[in-house]
C-alpha cells in the first residue's frame, strides 16, 4: 500500500503533518519528493484542486482518480528504471513488444 504523507524535516527528524494510521514501531520506507516549484518558488499543486476534482455528488471524478492512480505507479518504480527506457518506446512499439524490426527515422 502507498500512502503519500506531507512531513516536515527539522533537526534532523521527519515529522508528519497529519496522523498516520499505522502500528507503533511499525517499520516502514520512505520516498522523499520536495515540494513543486515554479521559478524557484514552492508552490501546493498536488494536482488539480479539490474544485475541479469533484463532480456532482461531491465525488472525486474518474479522470482525476485516473491521474491520482498513474501518479502512484509513476512514484513506485526508481527513477533509474525510467532513465533506461528507450527513447523510441513509442514510435517502435512493436519492436519493444513484439520483436519486429524497428521502424526507419
Amino acid at each position: 500500500m502507498i500512502t503519500n504523507v506531507k512531513a516536515r524535516y527539522a533537526n534532523g527528524v521527519l515529522t508528519p503533518l497529519e496522523p498516520l494510521d499505522l502500528e507503533e514501531g511499525k517499520e516502514v520506507t520512505l520516498s522523499i519528493s520536495e515540494p513543486n516549484t515554479l521559478n524557484g518558488e514552492a508552490t501546493e499543486s498536488d494536482g488539480p484542486s479539490e474544485e475541479d476534482a469533484t463532480c456532482h455528488g461531491g465525488e472525486e471524478s474518474v479522470g482525476v482518480r485516473l491521474l491520482r492512480m498513474a501518479e502512484k505507479l509513476r512514484e513506485s518504480v526508481p527513477s533509474e528504471a525510467w532513465d533506461s527506457l528507450p527513447a523510441d518506446g513509442a514510435k517502435n512499439y512493436k519492436h519493444y513488444l513484439y520483436g519486429s524490426p524497428k521502424g526507419r527515422d
